[in-house]
């Protein structure tokens, strides 16, 4: 059993934590910031009319004994702390008024405000503090499926190759202010493996090829994505994330293909620019993005040679005369097994240009 401690801490005092670095918002087992503005907003407004909010959850922290100060984690209240510092900071206003066009009573009472914290006596590097943090997540705003993944197996070879392919890897810095955002499970060599093998190219197209929505990214979609494209290459095609979540767990530990799989996606990637396909493109969603780029990794494993303007030709023209099989294919259950391997045919046929 976990011992802890509720009291009430005032706005400003834990305001000024979080800029001194003594509270971490986005530990390594936090997700991305997902609030819009107008939730944002809608809960500035509750504060300023003196309403109570839900509890702020942080872990007990670590003393360092020599600058004889704690260093604690928010376990949940990330999305809420951050909304207050960018109110205060002029990032948005609330009611058509900023922080700075408050009375100087509005302010005072705003920075009075006791938020109920609840203090987990428990580390911050204790793996007690993600199942917490999971936990108290299974609600209406709770962690998507790739999101809960992404966290249970961080550790992962398989995972981390991933996130190394999405831009998602957290950066192995030494520094006191981000000793906190990575997960103290995965092993500091696959760090300095990353950084032998950059994947700029394929997580530059991820990012420019329009696939994803911001808000998407925020939630790790992307990372399940690439998880699927890496499992395709390996072993065929698969109904929606099935063989994804038996790699985490094969791979778990050592993932030996995983110089091959930068390789020939950043190759992918290369042959991508080529072909000139502009963001919003036909090609550019989801279903058939993950068809080329698939096509192409299987067209680069065997050796099949490309002649980019040509098969830029030959996309161009399908996209303006799709067949009703592929168009069918590429909008009804995009994530099946029938519908993948049947899409892949098409596009095969385009790349080693044996159309019918």
């Amino acid at each position: 059993m976990i011992n802890y401690h509720v009291r009430s801490r005032d706005l400003i005092t834990v305001i000024n934590e979080v800029k001194a670095g003594r509270l971490i918002l986005d530990a390594y087992f936090q997700r991305e910031l997902v609030w819009r503005e107008a939730h944002k907003q809608d809960f500035i407004k509750t504060l300023l009319m003196g309403l109570p909010c839900p509890q702020i959850f942080v872990s007990k922290g670590t003393i360092d004994v020599e600058q004889m100060q704690t260093t604690s984690c928010v376990v949940d209240g990330q999305q809420r702390l951050n909304a207050i510092s960018g109110f205060i900071e002029g990032a948005f206003k609330v009611d058509g008024r900023s922080y700075q066009e408050l009375t100087g009573d509005e302010k005072s009472a705003f920075l009075k405000y006791e938020l109920a914290t609840i203090e987990l006596d428990v580390d911050n590097n204790d793996p007690m503090v993600k199942e917490i943090f999971q936990r108290l997540n299974r609600t209406a705003n709770s962690l998507t499926s790739i999101e809960k993944l992404a966290s249970q197996y961080a550790p992962s070879e398989f995972m981390l190759v991933a996130s190394h392919l999405a831009d998602e890897l957290a950066n192995d810095d030494p520094d006191e202010e981000t000793r906190f955002r990575v997960d103290p499970k995965i092993d500091p060599a696959f760090f300095a493996w990353a950084a032998a093998n950059p994947a700029k190219d394929f997580s530059a197209l991820l990012q420019d090829a329009g696939v994803f929505r911001s808000h998407e990214l925020s939630r790790k979609v992307h990372i399940m994505y690439v998880l699927n494209l890496m499992s395709t290459y390996l072993n065929g095609f698969f109904n929606r994330n099935e063989r994804s979540r038996e790699f985490l767990d094969e791979y778990a530990d050592e993932f030996p293909e995983k110089e091959e799989i930068v390789a020939v996606f950043g190759r992918v990637a290369q042959l991508w620019r080529g072909l000139q396909i502009a963001p919003g493109d036909y090609w550019s969603n989801k279903a058939n993005f993950f068809t080329l780029v698939t096509g192409l990794a299987y067209a680069i494993r065997g050796g099949v040679e490309i002649e980019v303007d040509k098969l830029s030709q030959r996309l161009r023209a399908f996209a303006l005369d799709v067949p009703a099989e592929y168009r069918f294919a590429a909008a009804e259950a995009v994530n099946n097994t029938k519908q993948r391997e049947l899409r892949h045919a098409f596009v095969w046929a385009l790349i080693t240009d044996r159309r019918g």
